[in-house]
C-alpha cells in the first residue's frame, strides 16, 4: 500500500472513530472485553444487551444505506463521487427521468458546461426566464367608453356603420386578410356600394360605388352564391376585385353574400362580404362557414337598422307634418300653405328642381306657380302654362296618380309642356296635391342623378304632400263656407261678401230714388302694436269691442260688415257726405274714451276713418275706393282723424 494510501485509511478511521458510529462500535467493543472478565450472570446479560445492540445498529443502518452505485446487473456502472467538506464544492445531477427500477445513475456535471436532464440526451440548458411586466387590463380593454353615448343619440345609419366598422376589423384580424369589406347591393341603379371597410392596402377605391359587372362582389350579389379563388392571375386581379385602384398583389379572395327579408321582399342578397390575402390558398372551406356566421350576425344588424331606420323616417315626417301645420295655424292661406311644404320637403328629399303647379283662374288652366332651382341651371319658370294634353304633370292631375321616372333620357312624354328648353336628364317624381274631393295641382321634383328618388323617399314625400293637400281642402272649405254665411262670427256684422253685396244694393236704390248714401271705413290705430303687447287675439278683441259701439250708435236700416281683415265699413242710408262726418267724429270720441279689457289687461284705443258720399253715376266700386284713399291718409296723418272724400 503506498503511502497516500495509508494516509487515507488512517484519515477514515479517525473520522469514524470520532462519529457516532465510532461511538457505538467502540459501546460494543468495550462491553465484549467486559464480559470476557466478568463472572457474573448480571454482567454477562448486561454486556450481551450492549454488543447485541451495536451489532443491530450497524445492520439496521446499512440496510437503510444500502444501494449500488451502477445497475443492478453491473453494466454501465458509473463511478460515484465523494468528497470531503474541506475539498472543493462539486456539483451532481441526478436524472429523475430515469426508469423507476430502483437503479439511478447520479453524474458529476462539469460547471462549464450546464445541461439539462433529459431521457434522449443532455441539452444546453436554457437562460434564466426574466420576469416580464405584465400591464394590468382596464374596462377599456373590453368597451368602448367614448361609443358607448354616441350609438344612443347616433341616427341609425352611422350607428349601423360604426357597428359593421367593428365586426370587419375581427373579422380581419381572425382570417389575417389584408382587406376585408361590406358592400351594398342597389339594384335600382346597377351599383355596389362600399359601405365600411377594414383594410392595409392604400390602393383602396376612394369613391363609394362602382358599376355591377362580372367581379367577383357584383357575381356574388348577382348569384347569392359564395365565391372562393385561391390563386390569382395579376393580369385578371383588377377584373375580380374592383375595390382597388390599382392591383394590390392579392393572391387569394373569399366573397359571401349577405340575406335579408323585408316585409314586402322575399329573401334576396343585400349585400357582399368580401376579404382577400396577398398569400395563395389563404381561404377554404372552413373560411366559408366562419363567414357564413358572420354574415347571419350582418344580416341581424341590418334588420335592426331597417327597423330603426323606418321609424326614425316615421319620425321625421310626423316632426315635418307638426311644422307644417304650427305655420299653417300661423298665416292660413294657399301661399303659407305651398311655403311650409316646400321648406319640408327640402329636409326629407336631395333635389336640384321643385316646382307646383295650381289652377289659374287668369289664365283659366294649370300654371307653374311656385319654382325652386338649387342648381342654378336653366330650367322653367313661374306662369308658365302645363300643356294639358302631353305633359307629365298634365297627366297626374288628371288622373290623381304619382308618377316617377328613374331616367329622362328615356321618358316618352315632356315633363311640363310640349318645346320645353331644359336638359332631359337624371330623375323626375310628380306627386298629386289631392284630396278626398278634388286635385288643387301638383309637385314636382327633379335630380340631375338618375334612380336619386328611393321608394321610402318617394312614399314620404306623397304622405306629406297629402297632409298639405289636406290644409289646402279645409282652407277652400272655410271659404266656401264664408261666401254663404252672411254673420262674421268674431264681430257680428256682416261678412265681406255680403256687405259688398250690400253695398251694391244701396248704391243701385240711391241711384234709383235720389237719395243720399255714405260709406264710412273704420280703422284701429296702430293695431299691430296693440297684438305685439296684448297677443294675437287682441285684435279680434278690440274689432268686437268696437263694433258693439258703433252698433249702438247707427239705425236699424244701416249696415255694418267686415270689408277687410282689420277694417269695419259702414253704410249710412239716407245720409249725405256732411252728416256721415259729424257721426264718425262722435264715435271717434266715443271709442278713444272708451275703456276696453283684453287677457286681464286694460287700456283704450284710438281709431280713424275715412268718409265718402256717393255722387251721381258713381258706382260702388268708386266709392269703395274714395273711402280707403281718404282712410289712408288719415293713417299717414298719426292717427286717430277723419277725413272726407
Amino acid at each position: 500500500m503506498t503511502d497516500g494510501g495509508t494516509t487515507a485509511m488512517v484519515e477514515k478511521l479517525r473520522r469514524f472513530a470520532f462519529s457516532p458510529d465510532g461511538a457505538i462500535a467502540a459501546v460494543g467493543i468495550v462491553a465484549l472485553i467486559i464480559g470476557l472478565f466478568v463472572d457474573s450472570r448480571i454482567g454477562w446479560v448486561v454486556c450481551g444487551l450492549a454488543m447485541f445492540s451495536s451489532v443491530m445498529y450497524f445492520v439496521i443502518t446499512r440496510s437503510q444505506n444500502r444501494g449500488p452505485v451502477g445497475g443492478g446487473n453491473g453494466q454501465g456502472k458509473e463511478e460515484a463521487y465523494s468528497q470531503f467538506p474541506e475539498a472543493h464544492m462539486k456539483k451532481l445531477l441526478f436524472d429523475d427521468f430515469q426508469s423507476s427500477d430502483g437503479n439511478y445513475v447520479v453524474k458529476e456535471v462539469a460547471e462549464e458546461q450546464p445541461v439539462v436532464p433529459s431521457t434522449k440526451q443532455a441539452q444546453p440548458a436554457p437562460l434564466p426566464l426574466r420576469e416580464e411586466t405584465v400591464r394590468e387590463l382596464e374596462v377599456m380593454d373590453f368597451f368602448d367608453l367614448d361609443t358607448d353615448s354616441s350609438y344612443a343619440e347616433a341616427e341609425p345609419r352611422n350607428e349601423f356603420h360604426a357597428l359593421i366598422n367593428k365586426v370587419l376589423i375581427a373579422l380581419k384580424d381572425v382570417l389575417f386578410a389584408n382587406t376585408v369589406a361590406f358592400f351594398w347591393v342597389n339594384r335600382e341603379k346597377q351599383q355596389m356600394v362600399v359601405e365600411s371597410m377594414a383594410t392595409d392596402s392604400k390602393e383602396f377605391i376612394r369613391g363609394k360605388r362602382f358599376p355591377i359587372g362580372q367581379d367577383l362582389v357584383s357575381n356574388v350579389a348577382s348569384a347569392g352564391k359564395p365565391q372562393l379563388f385561391g390563386r390569382i392571375d395579376p393580369a385578371s386581379e383588377k377584373e375580380l376585385a374592383p375595390y382597388y385602384e390599382t392591383p394590390a398583389g392579392i393572391n387569394s379572395i373569399v366573397g359571401v353574400p349577405v340575406f335579408f327579408r323585408s316585409r314586402s321582399t322575399d329573401v334576396q342578397s343585400v349585400g357582399v362580404i368580401v376579404a382577400d390575402s396577398p398569400a395563395e390558398d389563404a381561404f377554404g372551406q372552413e373560411t366559408l362557414v366562419l363567414l357564413g356566421r358572420f354574415t347571419k350576425l350582418v344580416s341581424s344588424l341590418v334588420k335592426s337598422y331597417t327597423d330603426k331606420y323606418d321609424l326614425l323616417l316615421e319620425s321625421e315626417l310626423l316632426a315635418s307634418i307638426r311644422r307644417m301645420q304650427d305655420r299653417i295655424k300661423s298665416d292660413p292661406g294657399e301661399q303659407m300653405v305651398l311655403s311650409a311644404l316646400s321648406d319640408e320637403i327640402n329636409r326629407l328629399a336631395n333635389w336640384e328642381f321643385l316646382t307646383v303647379t295650381m289652377y289659374s283662374d287668369d289664365h283659366h288652366g294649370w300654371v307653374i306657380q311656385k319654382v325652386m332651382n338649387k342648381s342654378g341651371l336653366p330650367y322653367v319658370a313661374p306662369e308658365q302654362v302645363i300643356d294639358a294634353q302631353g305633359s307629365i304633370v298634365a297627366e297626374v292631375i288628371r288622373t290623381n296618380r304619382l308618377q316617377a321616372v328613374p331616367d329622362l333620357s328615356a321618358a316618352a312624354q315632356a315633363r311640363f309642356f310640349e318645346g320645353e328648353t331644359v336638359e332631359s336628364r337624371g330623375s323626375f317624381i310628380c306627386v298629386p296635391i289631392s284630396s278626398f274631393n278634388r286635385c288643387y295641382g301638383a309637385l314636382t321634383l327633379e335630380s340631375r342623378n338618375i334612380s336619386n328618388f328611393s321608394g321610402s323617399e318617394t312614399e314620404t314625400i306623397y304622405r306629406l304632400v297629402e297632409n298639405a293637400a289636406a290644409s289646402l281642402e279645409v282652407l277652400y272649405m272655410n271659404d266656401l263656407v264664408r261666401d254663404y254665411v252672411v254673420v262674421d262670427h268674431l264681430t257680428g256684422s256682416m261678412t265681406k261678401r255680403h256687405f259688398l253685396k250690400r253695398l251694391d244694393d244701396e248704391v243701385a236704390r240711391a241711384e234709383d230714388f235720389g237719395a243720399d248714401l255714405s260709406f264710412v271705413s273704420l280703422a284701429v290705430d296702430g293695431l299691430r302694436d296693440h297684438v305685439e303687447r296684448y297677443g294675437k287675439d287682441s285684435a279680434d278683441a278690440i274689432l268686437n269691442e268696437i263694433t258693439k259701439i258703433v252698433r249702438g250708435t247707427i239705425r236699424t236700416y244701416d249696415a255694418i260688415g267686415r270689408h277687410e281683415s282689420d277694417r269695419l265699413g259702414i253704410l249710412l242710408v239716407n245720409t249725405a257726405a256732411s252728416d256721415a262726418y259729424l257721426w264718425a267724429e262722435k264715435l271717434r270720441k266715443m271709442i278713444a274714451s272708451h275703456v276696453m279689457t283684453v287677457s286681464g289687461k286694460s287700456f283704450s284705443v284710438t281709431m280713424s276713418a275715412g268718409v265718402c258720399g256717393l255722387t251721381e253715376r258713381m258706382p260702388a266700386s268708386d266709392l269703395l275706393a274714395g273711402t280707403s284713399r281718404v282712410l289712408e291718409k288719415a293713417l299717414e296723418g298719426g292717427g286717430n282723424l277723419v277725413r272726407v272724400y
